[in-house]
């Protein structure tokens, strides 16, 4: 299959399922997340039949990996897994017709966020669960919080294709050391708002965990967060990196913060991940949603959710092979 079928939204044929999750792992998945063999084939042909038949949506991936993401998030909910993909293909669309090709994951100015080492995967712990981990203090005075929020969303999409990740979830490190008004400046309440917009709705990505180290005494910005978020995340506070380190898998953390690995190293082999993954980030930038097309049901919000049901409820009977 060539870049042309992957994000074509109604492909002669479709990408098959092929697991990386050991026994342990689709163990889980069926447990937390409704997952197995059962649900699996036909939820995804249920998204499928509904991007190819959704009137806005132009291009978009409809590989397992990629729709699986929102399945996973949703618990098997195909109606709201449905909801969620249109809804980051808007935010994409919307970002690029307000700040054009910057926010471009290929652009200079977000490639060389990424080289800045300053938010990175650290790895897995030993639940299985992504540890990200992002540098507060060590943005230059210059970034913008758009360029932060594009940077993390290069972070965090790097991430979901990995299932393990999908299924296991993920746990923030935000480390405030060296945090000055100027770092808070660059945040609006707007800004803000935005942000947890995105994590509750728009980010496919289970958060099982945030840990604020180090946290200045202008805490205004971070004690503004845990109102605006999903209310299942837990916030921890630590003092001192040693008061992390005793609240957080150890051996994953980077040499500066008592681990065996250098930062250098670890963003390197961050970058590296993204290179080998390159092809899918083309075509998430290619992904089209045409908003000058009305949106089904778009004369109200309770229209809108019954017309999603309808659409997603039209293709329950389907069997796949």
């Amino acid at each position: 299959m060539d870049f042309a079928d992957e994000i074509n939204k109604r492909p002669l044929v479709y990408t098959p399922y092929r697991s990386t999750l050991d026994e342990d792992d689709l163990d889980v998945a069926s447990a937390e997340l409704h997952e197995d063999d059962d649900t699996r084939g036909p939820s995804l042909a249920q998204m499928r039949e509904f991007i190819a038949k959704h009137p806005q949506i132009v291009r978009c991936r409809t590989d397992p990996v990629y729709l699986l993401r929102f399945l996973r998030y949703k618990k098997f909910n195909v109606t709201e897994a449905c909801a969620m993909l249109v809804s980051t293909l808007a935010f994409s669309m919307r970002m690029r017709v307000l700040y054009g090709e910057e926010v471009d994951t290929f652009h200079p100015n977000v490639q060389g966020m990424m080289e800045l080492g300053v938010m990175m995967p650290l790895g897995y712990d030993r639940h299985r669960r992504m540890v990200i981990l992002n540098r507060v203090g060590a943005y230059p005075k210059t970034t913008s919080a758009l360029m932060q929020m594009r940077l993390g969303a290069v972070v965090i999409n790097t991430c979901l294709e990995q299932e393990l990740t999908q299924v296991y979830g993920s746990v923030w490190i935000m480390d405030c050391s060296g945090m000055t008004m100027a770092h808070v400046g660059m945040w609006s309440l707007t800004e803000l708002k935005m942000l947890a917009d995105c994590v509750n709705d728009i980010v496919a990505l289970m958060v099982k965990e945030i840990h604020l180290v180090q946290v200045p005494k202008m805490t205004w910005l971070f004690s503004s967060l845990p109102p605006l978020l999903d209310h299942t995340r837990t916030f921890q506070f630590h003092r001192t990196v040693d008061d992390l380190r005793s609240a957080v898998d150890p051996t994953i953390l980077p040499s500066s913060y008592g681990g065996d690995h250098s930062l250098e190293k670890v963003n390197d082999e961050f970058r590296a991940i993204f290179d080998r993954q390159r092809r899918w980030f083309w075509l998430e930038d290619q992904s089209f949603l045409d908003l000058t097309i009305p949106a089904p049901g778009s004369t109200g919000t309770t229209t809108k959710r019954r017309n999603d049901e309808s659409m997603v409820g039209s293709f329950r009977k389907l069997t796949v092979d």
